[in-house]
């Protein structure tokens, strides 16, 4: 799939007998970064944000764009409890998640240390750091191991 770019908006302007034309881009910067990470998944994952399933790419586009408009709010919105998420964030998809938590700590809204630590929460469970446990008492020390009992295979 081709590079996913900020959409542009134009704006005219017809008052005093002028027209003035002005073109600039959909979403700021911070913003720049969730859209392309959302339009990403949802062009990916044919299931995930909306059924893109029997669509060719430029519908696909259109489609997730405007599923980004309609869920703009909810991704932007900000946590009433400082560092983390909000229930309606928390059901998306992992890459929209660190996108919304990224934006949030470059627009000043989280913590590092609260980035880190909501970030820790989207690991799966295989991926986050496990503590070793050895067996407690059950190992014993052998003098003299036995040799291990080994099956010969006979030609026939």
């Amino acid at each position: 799939m081709k590079e996913i770019n900020n959409p542009l908006t134009a704006n005219i302007d017809r008052s005093n007998g002028n027209i003035e034309v002005s073109i600039a881009k959909k979403y700021s910067g911070t913003e720049e970064a969730m859209y392309k990470s959302f339009m990403s998944v949802c062009a990916m994952q044919d299931k995930a944000l909306v059924d893109t399933t029997k669509m060719d790419d430029k519908d696909t586009m259109k489609a997730c764009g405007m599923q980004y408009d309609k869920m703009r709010a909810m991704l932007n919105e900000t946590p009433k409890a400082l560092g983390g998420l909000t229930e309606k964030q928390k059901k998306l998809p992992p890459a929209l998640q660190k996108a919304i938590l990224k934006k949030m700590k470059e627009d000043g809204k989280i913590t590092e240390e609260e980035a880190e630590a909501a970030y820790s929460k989207l690991l799966s469970k295989d991926d986050q750091p496990k503590e070793e446990v050895g067996p407690e008492g059950e190992l014993k020390k052998v003098d003299n191991p036995k040799e291990p009992k080994s099956s010969e295979k006979h030609d026939a």
